[in-house]
């Protein structure tokens, strides 16, 4: 764990985006019915009203009403509906909607 911390300052001092170099997913929320994800590790979990997301962050958790995975490829995503909320792990921290 040290380690990677010690890698992030390094890319951060360095003004790299964490994303390219360390994996960091990316999510792209255009309105609350198109969310674009970059980097993740793998679904987990996909029904019309929840995807769960593995990602170097966690588990990423949208929930929403008739959602479509419109894209998927080995690293990015692309997932359409009306979209509700957005969080990082199970109750964890919301980064979109509410």
């Amino acid at each position: 764990m040290k380690r990677k911390r010690a890698l992030r300052q390094v890319v951060q001092a360095a003004g790299i985006p964490e994303d390219i170099v360390l994996g960091m997913p990316r999510v792209l929320l255009r309105g609350d019915s198109v969310l674009l994800l970059e980097n993740h590790r793998g679904v987990v979990e996909y029904g019309p009203e929840r995807l769960r997301v593995s990602t170097a962050l966690g588990m990423l958790v949208i929930v929403g009403k008739g959602l479509t995975l419109s894209t998927l490829g080995e690293e990015d995503l692309m997932l359409t509906g009306a979209i509700q909320s957005v969080t990082f792990g199970e109750g964890g921290r919301k980064i979109g909607l509410v």
